[in-house]
């Protein structure tokens, strides 16, 4: 019996050492294990980008070779970046100037046995932190600043607007993610006197540009009261509830944002579609937000922010004297706006979320004249849907009457 039972043991190891190797041959993936170097790297091809270079190379005919790792030091900091041997390039990145770096190549076997070291000089071109704040444009608007930038390696950045606290330090007012080709972005909440600000840009490397100062006095501005908004629901309009009374447009000025909580049409209405409202007061608008709904209690689901019946593009009208039967000869057109997802990924971030729900969407008036009532046409939804869903909205201006 116990000579049976060794048999078998025996046996369960050679059949599982079998599917080991039949494994790594499936992946592709060399067995060989030794001690032997691979050969490196032959024919190394240097193509700078902004804060980095894509390093190409011939791989040595090794069959212990697993993967090409470079080496370089930024500062008094050693990196690695390696690259499979499926690959014959790898990209290095977060290099803070344009001056000259030296970096090491290796070839690397499964057993972690390095080949001699192939020498790479490297000059990356400008730094994404520092062509962006080459672009930028800071100048005042209505409650703030306006920040206009460009940022044409589409790169990962944090960028951060300064200004002073009553005993004149700066602090960071405001931090504003982005991987987008460019972008503009205001921040608010001041009176209308010279106030000093500033802005810098920052990395995933912490790479840091230098700080940008300006002197800029913010334009007056003052809420709009939403207490004297009411519903105008105008023949042609669609104002009908989807669902419960708990979705009707009175949701729009509720001061009630960051849950799912919104004004949602019914599915089936059709795009595009427009609803109209009375503020209660005469004013020229400075600008609004607009806040989207949150999917779910997290941001997790499918009818929230930046999908479904989101609006995407859509326009503002303004009018004193709207016409009874719904038509359109009694309107101004204000503005076509777009809703923008600041990340550029297809799924939302955190920060996509944070200032989509919470902080709200914002968008200036160019020109936009006086109003009481004012008409949403919903051009187009992030989702393609036959519905749109707002949280809440909220205007500035001059209030005249």
């Amino acid at each position: 019996m116990k000579n049976y039972m060794r048999y078998y043991l025996l046996l369960a190891v050679v059949i599982v050492g079998m599917i080991q190797c039949t494994d790594d041959v499936d992946r592709g993936i060399p067995t060989l294990k030794d001690d032997v170097p691979p050969s490196p790297v032959v024919d190394v091809q240097v193509e700078a980008i902004p804060g980095g270079a894509i390093l190409s190379y011939t791989l040595p005919k090794s069959d212990n070779l697993l993967y090409v790792m470079a080496e370089y030091i930024i500062g008094d900091k050693l990196f690695e970046k390696k690259s499979s041997f499926y690959n014959n390039s790898l990209v290095v990145e977060g290099f803070p100037d344009t001056k000259q770096y030296n970096l090491k190549l290796y070839s690397v076997s499964r057993s972690g046995i390095k080949s001699t070291p192939v020498s790479v000089t490297i000059s990356p071109l400008t730094p994404p932190v520092v062509a962006v704040l080459n672009s930028v444009v800071l100048k005042e608007t209505f409650g703030g600043v306006k920040v206009n930038f460009e940022n044409d390696s589409e790169s990962e950045l944090k960028l951060v607007v300064l200004t002073t606290d009553s005993l004149g330090d700066l602090y960071p007012v405001d931090i504003h993610y982005t991987k987008r080709k460019a972008g503009t972005f205001s921040v608010r909440g001041f009176a209308p006197e010279m106030r000093m600000f500033g802005f810098y840009a920052l990395d995933r490397w912490n790479n840091y540009s230098d700080t940008l100062f300006v002197e800029l006095e913010p334009w007056f501005e003052e809420q709009l009261d939403k207490f004297k908004f009411k519903a105008l629901n105008l023949p042609t309009d669609t104002y009908e509830a989807h669902a419960s009374a708990s979705y009707t447009l009175e949701r729009l000025w509720d001061d009630v944002w960051g849950t799912n909580a919104a004004f949602h049409t019914k599915p089936n209405t059709g795009i595009p579609q427009w609803f109209t409202f009375d503020m209660g007061q005469t004013a020229r608008l400075s600008r609004f937000k607009f806040y989207h709904r949150l999917a779910g209690s997290s941001g997790a689901g499918a009818d929230g922010q930046y999908s479904a019946g989101a609006p995407q593009i859509f326009e503002v009208y303004g009018s004193n004297n709207p016409a009874s039967d719904g038509s359109w000869g009694s309107w101004t057109l204000l503005g076509q706006f777009e809703s923008v997802k600041p990340s550029g990924d297809a799924k939302w971030t955190s920060e996509d979320i944070q200032y989509a729900c919470f902080d709200g969407e914002d968008f200036e008036f160019e020109d936009p004249g006086v109003y009481r009532y004012l008409r949403f046409k919903i051009l187009k939804n992030w989702g393609g849907v036959t519905y749109i869903y707002i949280a809440e909205l909220t205007f500035w201006g001059e209030v005249i009457e």
